[in-house]
């Protein structure tokens, strides 16, 4: 076949060969194989995902190798293969490069969850005549603080009692406030440092951290007390960290963390 012995054909095949042998490397070290244990309960759709990947940006590395190759008017075959190597090797390097050596931590939003309030009658007017009441006497009182937040991290639908789950409050300027273990086998309440700004949530299992903000969490409400606000944690499947993770993203997992807040704005 005329076309094996083309400069594009050698430089396709030096394009492939750094992934090849990272892919390789990884086989060797148990690494592929732990990250498809991680979707061993996922369907068989989930599991081709990370394969077809990884075909893709084979193919895709294959094609800038031999295009690299071609228009370098290498004739010699060997020349073109090195040369092949190249762009695709320097891709591969510096997405390697700013990989994060520790564990992602993810932005993520706090949704609401929608709760009906239904109050009886009587209930209702008193309601509204502690409303006119406070209103009426608003400048006699004295003003109070309001009580800190006070949250619940509900874990069961995920990983049951989950024992390495803990949250980190941070200020404005990413200073750790405290830390606190959550989703154990009793509901833990934690109480909300003054000065904290947000949260990142982490320990949960072949899941990326969760970093959100307390801002988009209601303040307890004046019929609430100092009821805390319970935060259900569930967990989805993302795709996009196949790629990530196949481009070199070692500290990268399968799934990222949802978050729910009868409390959220």
């Amino acid at each position: 076949m005329p076309w094996l012995n083309t400069a594009f054909f050698a430089g396709a095949i030096g394009g492939m060969s750094p992934e090849l042998a990272r892919i390789l490397v990884r086989a060797q070290g148990g690494q592929i194989a732990d990250w498809f244990e991680k979707l061993a309960q996922e369907p068989w759709l989930s599991i081709l995902a990370p394969i077809a990947g990884s075909i893709a940006i084979l193919v895709l590395l294959g094609l800038i190798g031999g295009i690299v190759a071609h228009y370098g008017n290498e004739p010699n075959i060997s020349k073109a293969f090195v040369l092949g190597i190249g762009a695709p090797a320097f891709l591969l390097s510096t997405a390697g490069a700013i990989a994060p050596v520790k564990d992602v931590v993810k932005d993520t939003e706090v949704k609401a969850v929608s709760v009906e309030i239904d109050p009886k009658p009587t209930e209702l007017l008193n309601y509204l005549g502690e409303i006119l009441v406070t209103t009426g006497h608003a400048q006699d009182l004295p003003s109070e603080a309001a009580p800190a937040p006070q949250l619940i991290f509900d874990t069961k639908a995920i990983a049951g009692a989950c024992p390495a789950c803990r949250v980190e409050f941070q200020d404005s300027s990413g200073s750790v406030l405290s830390s606190e273990t959550v989703g154990g086998d009793k509901a833990t309440v934690v109480t909300v440092p003054d000065t904290a700004t947000s949260a990142i949530l982490s320990g949960v299992p072949d899941s990326n951290s969760a970093k959100f903000s307390l801002e988009s969490l209601a303040p307890p409400s004046a019929q609430e007390g100092d009821r805390p606000i319970s935060v259900e944690v569930t967990k989805s499947r993302n795709y996009l960290n196949d790629v990530l993770y196949i481009l070199g993203n070692s500290a990268i997992e399968p799934f990222d963390l949802e978050l729910k807040a009868a409390g959220a704005e």
